[in-house]
């Protein structure tokens, strides 16, 4: 009796997707804010030039409890640190730090919460509730603070919010003073908008007009507001690093602020020996930011010293810019770098995947104002936040728990214990796998 050789099927070729660096946290209490200050990719180059990257020393804590997800606590630490050119080493001052226990009611809902803030500066304590109707698109929040005696004065606002329009306001009752009030609106991919935010009561407006004249009321008006405009592709997040933006944005009569933000996920070959043979490529998540800050005030000039020689001199810069590239190789390693006017500065992230999981930073550069390195230091740990991925187009894919794979070949098959499950390919671009999947109310402005 003979044996019959059977011929199996080779593995796939697949290329690895990891997840996004970080968890998504995107926007959980914007709806206690202004909406002008989540658009225009504002969060995102926020994340770009500040986090990981300055010359500070952080600790963040994100943690909520399997039993009930509605309840988290978020923990931060600061410390400014400063290098001594004399004797050579690094001090830290001005330590700062806060802690925010949260609860919603729904774990999937984000935009309806109540939290109680405590802060180390100051001494600080408040509460603050949000609610939103997402049926109506209306809603209402308050800050109170616990601290009797504290300077910081209870804010109360309400605001309209709805995918293609915004507009709502914040007021001090007990201060009789407007903090803000903000208008935007998107359609097109184009997304605009206008914010105010005085300074001073707002009582007795009849007599400032008679103090100061309508011409210098307006002028006053006109050095607190801000407005901007900015261009992303309409399937880009809002909240996330989408494709691409590009911003203009008018700071008080006093700031040109241009900003351009693009992301993307690029396929590079895999060279690791510790990966299968299957694994032919890694996707890459790629970020560059440009940024550049202009004065629109004139600038003071020195007269010179009645030499003809001499040559008037600005006494600022007459602008600052910013350029910054963020490049996350695999699931554990996040590298950034950033050049400007003021400096230079570069930071190393690694991130190990447990449950919870932990991240650590370094960061170093050069301040070219006060000729002396800069060192940052950022710790952290989190144990809840949708993880998210990002596949390049056309391909197929199939996955791990964390790292997903592109399939290569058109064969459906599953793949051999261990390594996961292999995800048909009319689920490519399904949100659910890629852990991208949104409420209705997380597109509203």
């Amino acid at each position: 009796m003979g044996l019959v050789e059977s011929k199996s099927e080779p593995p796939p070729r697949v290329v690895l997707v990891p997840p996004l660096f970080e968890r998504d946290h995107r926007g959980r209490s914007r709806m206690a804010n202004s909406s002008y200050d989540f658009l225009f990719a504002k969060p995102a180059l926020k994340w770009l030039f500040h986090d990981y990257i300055d010359n500070n020393a952080h600790a963040l804590l994100r943690l909520s409890p399997g039993e009930d997800p509605r309840v988290s606590i978020t923990a931060r630490f600061h410390s400014s640190l400063r290098s001594n050119k004399y004797r050579k080493v690094i001090v830290a001052e001005q330590n700062s730090g806060s802690m925010t226990l949260r609860y919603q009611i729904d774990p999937a809902e984000l935009l309806t919460f109540l939290d109680v803030k405590v802060g180390k500066q100051g001494n600080s304590a408040q509460a603050r509730a949000c609610y939103f109707d997402v049926a109506n698109k209306w809603g209402a929040f308050a800050s109170v603070p616990l601290t009797v005696g504290h300077s910081v004065s209870p804010v109360f606002g309400v605001r309209y919010s709805s995918p293609i329009v915004t507009a709502g306001g914040m007021i001090s009752p007990t201060d009789s003073k407007m903090h803000c009030l903000w208008l935007a609106g998107r359609s097109n991919g184009f997304t605009a908008g206008i914010q105010f935010r005085p300074h001073g009561p707002m009582t007795q407006p009849l007599q400032y007009i008679q103090s100061k004249g309508f011409s210098k009321m307006s002028e006053d008006i006109a050095e607190h507001i801000s407005y901007a405009v900015a261009y992303s592709p309409e399937h880009g997040s809002t909240f996330g690093k989408g494709t691409f933006t590009a911003a203009v944005e008018v700071q008080g009569q006093k700031q040109l602020v241009v900003s351009f933000l693009h992301h993307q996920a690029v396929q590079r070959l895999s060279h690791n020996p510790l990966e299968h043979q299957d694994v032919v490529g890694v996707t890459n998540y790629l970020d560059v930011g440009l940024q550049v800050v202009s004065s629109l005030v004139p600038a003071e000039v020195w007269q010179g010293n009645g030499d003809p020689a001499s040559i008037p001199l600005p006494t600022t810069d007459a602008a600052e810019l910013q350029l910054a590239v963020a490049w996350q190789a695999n699931k554990n390693t996040l590298v950034k770098a950033m050049v400007g006017t003021g400096g230079v500065m570069a930071a190393v992230a690694f991130k190990a995947w447990w449950q919870p999981s932990f991240w650590a930073a370094l960061s170093g550069g050069f301040d070219f104002r006060m000729r002396q390195p800069k060192f940052g230091l950022t710790l952290g740990t989190e144990n809840y936040g949708n993880i998210r991925y990002e596949r390049s187009q056309k391909q197929a894919a199939f996955g791990r728990s964390l790292v997903q794979r592109h399939v290569a070949l058109p064969e459906d098959i599953a793949n051999e214990a261990g390594e996961g499950l292999l995800v048909q390919k009319q689920d490519l671009n399904n949100a659910a796998l890629l852990g991208q999947v949104q409420t209705e109310s997380s597109q509203y402005l």
